[in-house]
């Protein structure tokens, strides 16, 4: 197996922004300083990854973030291997184990497959508010078929505490149920939007996520393809105001910019 390792700069960032906390202190400004680095594997005596099985994934590594890093390599090793971390796949490994075996696959799948395969990957930041990082995490895997497979994880990270910040901690305890009453109202305003008929609405009903990120609006949640719709319309957003969120959601996450 070929294989092709770069690595370049990103612009450093040095973002002095404060954090409204719950008892209203200030949080540390928080420098981040990244580099992108990108990974190619090609099949065998292969020259471009044009006729051939490839890989090819590129990652945000951020300086002094040994704990983001970690959570953004097992999400890429999740989604690489099963669209988004489905069951059977679990984030170990490497992404040189990863390539290896997909193009290992691929061979083996020469004579049924006449199309090359292709595997991608790319995470790389996708905005900041405040001490609140969040990551993009972007796969594409093509095995044959018609067409191939994304996933995309939005990994929301507090820069301060050092962890991953899910829903379920920016939500307002019991709170939970009048939050998902928002999303489906915006879900319904989408439909409206999309001109969608009785048959639609009726096959591809409403359903929750973890994906989600804050922006100046308010909240934006993701949904996968063959989730909302069919794959033909590819990612769906759902958009909740900020002023709808101010009872549910908690007010340090809606104070960021």
């Amino acid at each position: 197996m070929n294989v092709r390792y770069f690595k370049f700069g990103l612009m450093a960032a040095a973002i002095f922004l404060l954090v409204a906390c719950e008892k209203g202190r200030s949080a540390k400004p928080m420098p981040l300083t990244s580099e992108m680095e990108t990974l190619e594997f090609l099949a065998p005596d292969c020259a471009s990854g044009d006729d051939c099985t490839s890989v090819a994934i590129t990652r945000e590594v951020f300086a002094g973030q040994p704990a983001l890093n970690e959570a953004i390599q097992r999400q890429l090793l999740q989604q690489l291997q099963g669209n988004g971390g489905e069951s059977g796949t679990t984030g170990d490994g490497s992404l040189e184990d990863v390539a290896e075996a997909f193009i290992a696959e691929a061979a083996q799948a020469a004579d049924i497959s006449a199309a090359p395969w292709d595997l991608s990957g790319e995470a790389k930041t996708l905005g900041r508010r405040g001490n609140l990082l969040t990551v993009e995490v972007s796969t594409y895997i093509y095995s044959g078929g018609a067409h191939g497979m994304p996933a995309t994880h939005w990994l929301n990270w507090d820069l301060t505490a050092d962890k991953e910040v899910t829903l379920d901690d920016v939500i307002k305890p019991q709170q939970e149920m009048a939050f998902w009453e928002l999303v489906e109202a915006a879900h319904k305003r989408w439909l409206d939007k999309q001109k969608a008929d009785d048959d639609f609405r009726n096959n591809w009903p409403f359903a929750r996520t973890e994906d989600f990120r804050f922006d100046d609006e308010g909240m934006v949640l993701l949904y996968g393809v063959y989730t909302l719709a069919p794959y033909s319309s590819g990612f769906v957003e759902l958009k909740v105001p900020r002023e709808a969120l101010n009872t549910v959601v908690l007010a340090p996450y809606l104070a960021q910019k």
